[in-house]
């Protein structure tokens, strides 16, 4: 196997793992053929890019493609961890706008223990330590 293939592969695991933790237990990698889906985490269509630098524009529309109407998220990991750049982008995740600021909503409800459809103008900022908190 390539030296970029095992990176890719490394990539790929490191995501899956980080979704199985995050409670995707049936989530899984997917045959190797597929373009733009290396992981399945229903009802999401997963892309993983482990590289130094990134095409998102050319990435996302294939993505899109093979999602059809299911939600669909890329994760992209820098390619070099060693450096003081790489260590600082880390990984990230890139979602459709739409869907993005529906996530948002649905974490301010929760950290702010409100329904769905609440009225919420601003958060304080004690919530955004308490938001930094949540992910340790």
């Amino acid at each position: 196997m390539s030296k970029a293939k095992q990176k890719g592969t490394s990539g790929e695991n490191e995501i899956l793992e980080l979704l199985q933790n995050a409670g995707f237990t049936g989530a899984h990698r997917t045959e190797a053929s597929r373009e733009s889906h290396d992981i399945w985490a229903e009802p999401f269509t997963v892309e993983v890019k482990f590289r130094k630098t990134w095409s998102l524009f050319d990435w996302i529309p294939k993505l899109r493609k093979v999602a059809g109407n299911k939600p669909w998220v890329l994760f992209a990991i820098h390619g070099d961890r060693r450096t003081q750049k790489g260590q600082q982008v880390g990984r990230v995740a890139v979602f459709d706008a739409d869907f993005a600021a529906h996530l948002m909503r649905l974490h301010c409800d929760t950290i702010h223990d409100r329904g769905p459809g609440s009225n919420l103008d601003f958060i304080p900022d004690g919530a955004a330590a308490a938001v930094d908190g949540m992910g340790q």
